[in-house]
């Protein structure tokens, strides 16, 4: 489960000087998969939202589990999806890809273990070894979901897929395409925090993001940056949260995510992420697989992936600290 940090990222427009002539922009926005999208493009004749609305309408029919008679709602209510769109199956062999990159960190069939702790862990008084083992069985993407030409099978009863780990991203990625196509070399798309950026702002300058400072944040100093990032063709998202946590027994604060390998919370002190990539379905995907791995074998595995920069935020008992990739700018 994703939390987005949409307090953490901050477009940094407003840094450049109030002398500097601004070239007009047009915004699409709106509200989207329980968030907000903004999209900001150097093109005012163009009317792209009926494009824009296709593409969040392809996405909300195959993979929002919010919607009762979508696709990935019909897997997880039969068992089965017969005849999967395109969407469905590109979103899938993404999940497919994220998940073997991961070494399985990236696990989409989560979802039994996370409703019976608790997406906030207000049930893990309740949880013990017992009942993770009885759900255990059900999790396991590449051996309980059976892929064919027909479709795709639960390979038991009660396996349920949530491919919402990528599922921002990956829209956010399918609007791009529709500003490419359109031959737009300027803009922003942004969903609940979310961004891929390309060319230059309304200032005419490369877009740039801001990094909340997390240690100077939870003391109460606001609108602190830790660095500046560009995004000139790339993407940055999110994962986590270091304002939200529980204290384990050793008083340390802990995320609240699951360890897909033990069906247990995690054991490390990472509290949030925040992943540079080439793509928004990568950054996303990643972003939610880091919170699962820690940052010791997170690191090691952005530092592997070309164009993979990666900030993690360390919660200790007394303060936040902050590790970064060899590249991430700082």
């Amino acid at each position: 489960m994703r939390f987005t940090l949409s307090y953490l990222l901050i477009v940094v427009a407003a840094l450049s000087s109030c002398g500097e002539k601004e070239k007009a922009y047009k915004t699409y926005e709106g509200e989207i998969f329980g968030t907000y999208y903004r999209i900001q493009v150097a093109d005012l004749e163009k009317n792209l939202q009926p494009q824009f609305d296709s593409v969040f309408n392809l996405i909300n029919i195959a993979a929002n589990s919010y919607v009762q008679d979508s696709e990935i709602s019909t897997f997880n209510q039969t068992g089965k999806l017969l005849n999967p769109s395109l969407t469905f199956r590109d979103m899938m062999d993404s999940t497919v890809k994220y998940h073997q990159m991961s070494e399985g960190y990236f696990e989409p069939t989560l979802y039994p273990l996370l409703k019976s702790w608790g997406f906030s862990f207000e049930q893990r008084e309740e949880m013990d070894s017992v009942k993770v083992a009885g759900l255990a069985g059900l999790i396991g993407f590449e051996q309980m979901i059976i892929s064919s030409d027909s479709g795709y099978f639960a390979a038991k009863p009660g396996v349920m897929l949530d491919i919402t780990g990528l599922g921002e991203g990956y829209a956010i990625d399918k609007l791009v395409e529709v500003l490419e196509m359109n031959q737009i070399t300027d803009y922003m798309v942004e969903i609940g925090g979310e961004m891929k950026a390309k060319g230059k702002n309304s200032r005419q300058t490369t877009w740039t993001i801001g990094i909340e400072d997390p240690s100077k944040a939870e003391m109460g100093i606001t609108s602190t940056m830790l660095t500046k990032v560009e995004l000139d063709n790339r993407s940055i998202s999110s994962s986590g949260n270091y304002r939200k946590f529980y204290i384990d027994e050793a008083g340390n604060r802990r995320a609240h995510i699951l360890d897909p390998k033990t069906g247990f919370p995690v054991s490390h002190s990472m509290v949030s992420v925040s992943v540079l990539a080439p793509s928004a379905t990568q950054a996303d995907a990643l972003a939610t697989a880091f919170m699962a791995m820690g940052p010791e074998k997170a690191k090691i595995l952005a530092e592997s992936l070309p164009g993979v920069e990666a900030m993690f935020v360390i919660g200790g008992k007394e303060k936040l600290e902050m590790e970064f990739t060899s590249g991430f700018p700082k």
